[in-house]
């Protein structure tokens, strides 16, 4: 792979979002002790919203932590304002049905229902609003947080449980068992790329395995590694998708 400097640039410029925007969800907590980037190689871009509703309605989701932020450039509000100010900003009449459809989006309640109708709503103008050189100028998170383990099923919890023994720190596995983790051991996002709807541009910096059109399913997570593995397990299982890692650190 030849390494550019715009590749270079984008790579800093999505480890330092990695830091510090879910360490800025965290609503000062301290610093999550992992920063892990996975993702999937999808059959096409329809595809995507059927993974994201599956990702966050594994079980260890809580409904309740799921909300959403859009960033362009300085500019960040947890609506979808910014994007929308954005696209009118283009001057593009084919972008008027986009742009009323965002509004009504805009106006749901349910935050992963939200999230979903986004990617779906953008899809039919995705090659519109391509622009992968400045992808990373506007990102819509969709901040996720999973419950404590004392809310988990039984199940869940023994088997989350386990890998955290395997994977994490004897203290952080004594805090899981407690019952109670702190906030940070539990928090991610989804990164949804309106200028690169397909993520395509991850090809570039990481070998794998599928076509080089194949869109891509890019999810983060700040917490421990054993709950993380979990949920991987769990989207595998149900979908058949292996998550190859992306950036950060590695499970």
């Amino acid at each position: 792979m030849k390494i550019t400097p715009s590749i270079v640039a984008r790579t800093l410029g999505a480890a330092l979002l990695v830091v510090l925007v879910p360490r800025f969800w965290a609503q000062g907590g301290d610093l999550p002790p992992h920063e892990f980037a996975y993702g999937t190689a999808l059959k096409s871009s329809e595809a995507i919203p059927e993974r994201m509703d599956q990702f966050l309605s594994v079980e260890v989701m809580d409904p309740y932590e799921i909300r959403i932020e859009t960033f362009v450039g300085n500019r960040s509000e947890k609506n979808l304002t910014p994007l929308i100010t954005y696209i009118s900003s283009q001057k593009n009449h084919d972008f008027g049905p986009l742009m009323a459809a965002l509004k009504n989006v805009d106006q749901l309640t349910n935050q992963k229902e939200k999230a979903i109708q986004l990617v779906k709503t953008l899809l039919p103008y995705k090659d519109l609003l391509r622009n992968e050189s400045q992808q990373d100028s506007i990102i819509v998170f969709v901040y996720y947080g999973l419950k404590q383990p004392s809310n988990l099923p039984q199940e869940a919890r023994v088997k989350v449980s386990n890998l955290v023994r395997q994977l994490d720190t004897a203290k952080q596995a004594a805090e899981f068992d407690s019952g109670k983790c702190p906030k940070d051991y539990l928090v991610g996002n989804i990164n949804i790329y309106p200028l690169g709807l397909e993520n395509t541009f991850r090809h570039n910096m990481v070998e794998i395995a599928s076509p080089k059109d194949a869109p891509i399913l890019e999810i983060r997570f700040m917490g421990l590694k054993g709950i993380f593995r979990y949920m991987l397990d769990e989207m595998r299982g149900k979908t058949g998708d292996s998550f190859v890692h992306l950036d950060g650190e590695s499970l």
